[in-house]
């Protein structure tokens, strides 16, 4: 049995799979930057024992080449916790490069709490502009469209402020102080793209939601090699998937498979039916 993670900051799916079947767990998400030992074992003890598991394959948001450190310290809690050595730690965008486009080539894209995006071929990622995080970058996430949302709201670009107030329970002063004083400010902002969502019939929110994804894509997109398709994930790209599409063909960009979750293209990836990839990526 392997055992495929995908983690975010705010939550983790594992997916055990036999080569038969999969099971899926939800744990709380593991960002080995920003966690502590401690915190990481708690996570990995809300984990039932896997009978004959021999390979964990961890795909998560702060890991990877760009965070030895980090996954290192991952690798030791998960050795730990289940008494294997077979173990990878890659990144979350490496997670969407083999979900979306298997073995082959195009540019995959993350849009959830935060941002991401790479030019990947065969499972591997050959280039990659910098998110930069929520306060410097992550055009087109869900805290890009918080931020936006908030700056329309209060400057009155945006005629929902007091329907806003009255549905959200807040107070001006409560959204200063959770954006400027209280830490995770970027779940925050995203926590409101479902007030966007449902308010999308408001033209004002339209245009702040189609200019929030023309930015992602002339910031991010289009600093790759012209004449590749577009493929996301993540779950602001699957609620809000019509006008992402509108809005990346606006800017030129031919789009492909936009799903939530990498669960299916990574399990058929780790089934050796990556040559899946282009067709996945285009349809």
């Amino acid at each position: 049995m392997i055992l495929l993670a995908d983690s975010g900051s705010t939550k983790c799916t594992w997916i055990a799979d036999d080569g038969l079947r999969t099971h899926e767990i939800r744990t709380h998400g593991i960002n080995a930057v920003q966690y502590s030992d401690v915190q990481i074992r708690s996570i990995l003890d809300e984990l039932p024992d896997f009978e004959a598991l021999h390979g964990i394959r961890f795909y998560g948001a702060g890991c990877g080449a760009s965070f030895p450190e980090a996954s290192q310290r991952l690798r030791r809690e998960l050795e730990r916790r289940f008494g294997i050595s077979d173990i990878t730690i890659e990144s979350d965008l490496t997670a969407a490069a083999r979900a979306l486009w298997g073995d082959g080539e195009g540019i995959a894209c993350i849009l959830g709490t935060g941002s991401n995006s790479c030019h990947c071929r065969n499972g591997v990622i050959l280039s990659q502009v910098p998110p930069l995080g929520y306060i410097l970058g992550d055009e087109g996430s869900g805290s890009a469209l918080g931020r936006a949302l908030l700056n329309g709201l209060f400057k009155g670009h945006i005629p929902l402020r007091e329907e806003f107030l009255a549905e959200s329970r807040l107070t001006y002063e409560e959204i200063i102080s959770r954006v400027y004083r209280e830490p995770s400010a970027n779940r925050f902002l995203a926590s409101l793209a479902p007030f966007v969502h449902s308010r999308m019939e408001c033209p004002e929110i339209r245009e702040m939601v189609s200019q929030t994804f023309r930015e992602f894509a002339r910031r991010n997109l289009k600093r790759y090699p012209a004449g590749l398709t577009v493929a996301c994930l993540g779950g602001i790209a699957a609620h809000f998937e019509q006008p992402l599409r509108e809005a990346l063909a606006d800017e030129g960009l031919r789009v492909g498979t936009i799903v939530e979750s990498p669960a299916e293209g990574l399990i058929r990836y780790h089934h050796g039916e990556a040559n899946y990839g282009t067709e996945f990526g285009i349809r």
